[in-house]
């Protein structure tokens, strides 16, 4: 921990909140001593602990909404995410990383009080994050996680941080040049071509463990062009282009949360709705999902889609993309049991008059496993996947 933001002889803890595994969330900041009198963020740790009944958790998670926010007003809003989507640590299976934070999970055996523990350390200061410094963050991660699974008899086995974490992009590149966990979509549109589908992604290792994934896919400025006048022409009351090219780029979000990071999600705000992990869905026309079980744990296996590209990405070709990434995320993890809305569902989503399908080839959907046996944004209570230094608490630690 002293090795962080090139190092420092002393730190010290805040002394108004601490980690304690007597509670379901808490959190503390560690602070870098510089000159005599002066502090500084340095880390922010927080810990989660997850009860055994599902009905008792009371996380609310809101999904990550725009993400090319902080990108507003420049020439190429897509170009470039505000944030890499998860990189896996290792194969995933310890937990994942991202540009400033990494975050470990120890999942426990099926009898005891707690379902699992997630801890996240977050680096507490602005400057970038070196490779060093990921490495750094993910050991008291870990740490935190293994020692607060002991405290709760949780007899949780964590495999040890990866030697080297490569560096998050967060440059979207051509689909045709993007692997990792967008490789469905690569291979999606070599079948059935691409119409107005996106022709960037945003991807991450594929880890085969991963509890939480994600591939980000978008429209540049030129192919936003070139299928906007059939958009202006289906829609009652179109948006304007130039707030789509400058402010509100189309996009879609494909992400998997596996066990208890599937608990507690919703939509994002204004119009927030729950994502049941237990049955597939869809929240209006912008977000649907598909289920399955990995490893006796609950999977949700999501698709976002940015409005209005949700009134242009309709019936048989959204149907094929959610079967696509659900059928891959879920393949990858051996995961069984997966289950889609229904078709009708999907050809709904087509309102009178609007855009045909993408494509005039016939759709190709991934198998529905059957089972072989009988598996964001935090707001109050705690945080969640993607709370931020700056609103974490934190103080002295009960995790030694």
């Amino acid at each position: 921990m002293l090795a962080l933001h090139g190092g420092t002889d002393r730190v010290e803890l805040s002394d108004r909140h601490h980690v304690s595994t007597d509670e379901r969330l808490s959190g503390c900041t560690v602070y870098r001593v510089d000159d005599p009198g002066t502090t500084y963020g340095h880390l922010v740790l927080t810990l989660t602990l997850h009860p055994a009944d599902p009905g008792t958790d009371e996380r609310r998670v809101e999904l990550d909404g725009e993400p090319f926010e902080r990108r507003r007003g420049t020439d190429d809003i897509t170009a470039a995410a505000d944030r890499p989507v998860p990189y896996p640590l290792g194969d995933g299976g310890l937990g994942e990383y991202e540009s400033d934070r990494a975050t470990a999970r120890a999942p426990c055996p099926d009898g005891g009080e707690i379902s699992s523990v997630e801890a996240t350390a977050a680096a507490g200061y602005p400057d970038p994050v070196t490779p060093e410094d990921r490495r750094t963050l993910a050991t008291p991660a870990r740490q935190a996680a293994e020692r607060a699974a002991q405290e709760r008899d949780c007899a949780a086995r964590l495999p040890q941080v990866p030697a080297e974490l490569p560096e998050p992009e967060v440059a979207l590149g051509p689909v045709a040049e993007t692997g990792g966990s967008c490789a469905w979509y690569g291979r999606l549109v070599a079948e059935r071509g691409r119409g107005a589908l996106p022709g960037r992604a945003l991807a991450a290792p594929a880890g085969r463990a991963s509890a939480h994934d994600a591939c980000l896919l978008a429209l540049g400025e030129d192919e936003t062009r070139r299928i906007w006048p059939a958009y202006e022409k289906s829609a009652e009351h179109a948006r304007g282009l130039h707030s789509t090219l400058s402010t509100l780029p189309l996009w879609m979000k494909a992400e998997t949360f596996v066990g208890d990071g599937s608990r507690g999600l919703w939509t994002d705000a204004p119009l927030s709705a729950r994502i049941d992990p237990a049955a597939p869905g869809k929240a209006g026309g912008s977000t649907w999902w598909a289920t399955s079980v990995c490893d006796g744990r609950p999977a949700v296996h999501l698709l976002q889609v940015a409005y209005p590209y949700d009134r242009i990405v309709t019936g048989d070709r959204l149907e094929a993309l959610l079967h696509a990434y659900a059928g891959d995320a879920a393949a990858r993890r051996g995961c069984t049991g997966v289950a889609y809305p229904e078709a009708a569902d999907f050809a709904r989503s087509r309102a009178p008059g609007g855009p045909r399908p993408l494509s005039d080839r016939p759709v190709s959907l991934a198998p529905c496993h059957r089972p072989r046996s009988a598996s964001a944004r935090t707001t109050s209570p705690g945080p969640g996947p993607r709370s931020s230094p700056s609103s974490a608490t934190c103080g002295t630690a009960s995790v030694r």
